[in-house]
């Protein structure tokens, strides 16, 4: 057979690996593996910006192999500072550019066995980083709201 025999006979069966549209979600990996999870949004903010080298060193701290999936949609700035503080925390990060993936998801922290875990949502794992930056930007009160108030 031929190499193109050969592709074009693979491509009529589909793809090889296991959960494809799992997989592509998250970023590569599995859902029960994730330990952590954070969306495209998150990702950009300046509180997790500021406090992911403790996350990473908890996230060492609780499982023997961590790795870090970064989504390509995240912009590149943010990508390298990802990166290089996935690196110093010695983690191995991996920049996932898949051609369909539709993940909301900017940046994934899996091991390599499943986990199993109910809830990885940085809200939900480390809610004092957004405590935080509520208190940071008050709400800012509308002309009518100040002047139809009844305080």
């Amino acid at each position: 057979m031929t190499d193109l025999e050969k592709k074009v006979l693979e491509s009529a069966q589909g793809e090889r690996r296991l959960n494809p549209d799992e997989q592509r979600k998250y970023l590569g990996t599995f859902a029960e593996r994730l330990v952590l999870s954070i969306l495209l949004a998150d990702a950009e903010k300046r509180a997790v910006f500021e406090d992911f080298d403790a996350i990473l060193a908890d996230l060492k701290a609780n499982y023997d192999e961590c790795f870090l999936k970064i989504s390509p949609k995240l912009s590149l700035n943010s990508q390298m500072l990802y990166m290089k503080k996935a690196q110093e925390a010695d983690l191995p990060a991996t920049i996932v550019d898949e051609d369909s993936c539709q993940s909301p998801f900017g940046l994934l922290a899996h091991t390599n066995k499943a986990e199993h875990l109910e809830n990885t949502d940085i809200k939900y794992l480390y809610p004092q980083l957004f405590a935080k930056e509520k208190q940071e930007n008050p709400q800012k009160r509308s002309l009518w709201q100040k002047w139809f108030s009844k305080d």
